[in-house]
């Protein structure tokens, strides 16, 4: 049995062979952080759809009058590194973010999303902002009236 014309050929596979794995190394490091970043902008683009579904219907809520209720799922987990940290819905009467969304992230950033179309006020049963920890919960919002302007009750079930 012969081996082929270029003998030489078949010493050189166990080169060519650790050229491809050093190639081959050197580019799962960039495709995974590749990967991750394609993870966290799918989760922030998920986060803010949400956010500006909660403020739409507490808004839709505001224009209808009292005695409407709204059920909303949210779910704001994670496959990244990139993760939901809590989200704070409305404020105490006289506090900042009265008519606001705002959701913490894993990083210390935060996304936030106002109610301003009509201003209204978001608050918890207790009276102050509703604070949710769990990535996922169903948020129900009822409007009320409070002197002119319409309040929204958030809460969590």
């Amino acid at each position: 049995m012969r081996l082929g014309d270029d003998e030489s050929a078949l010493e050189s596979i166990p080169l060519r062979l650790m050229i491809v794995a050093v190639v081959v190394s050197m580019s799962v490091i960039p495709a995974s952080q590749a990967l991750e970043n394609l993870r966290d902008g799918d989760f922030v683009r998920r986060a803010e759809a949400q956010l500006d579904l909660v403020v739409s219907t507490a808004e839709v809520l505001a224009i209808e009058g009292p005695g409407g209720v709204r059920t909303i799922e949210l779910d704001f987990r994670s496959e990244g590194s990139l993760r939901f940290r809590s989200m704070v819905v409305g404020d105490s009467v006289d506090g900042p973010n009265v008519s606001a969304v705002v959701l913490r992230l894993s990083n210390g950033g935060t996304i936030v999303r106002t109610a301003d179309s009509p201003t209204i006020m978001m608050i918890s049963g207790s009276g102050g902002g509703l604070t949710i920890a769990s990535s996922y919960c169903c948020l129900r919002l009822s409007c009320e009236v409070s002197g002119a302007c319409p309040r929204i009750l958030a809460e969590s079930i």
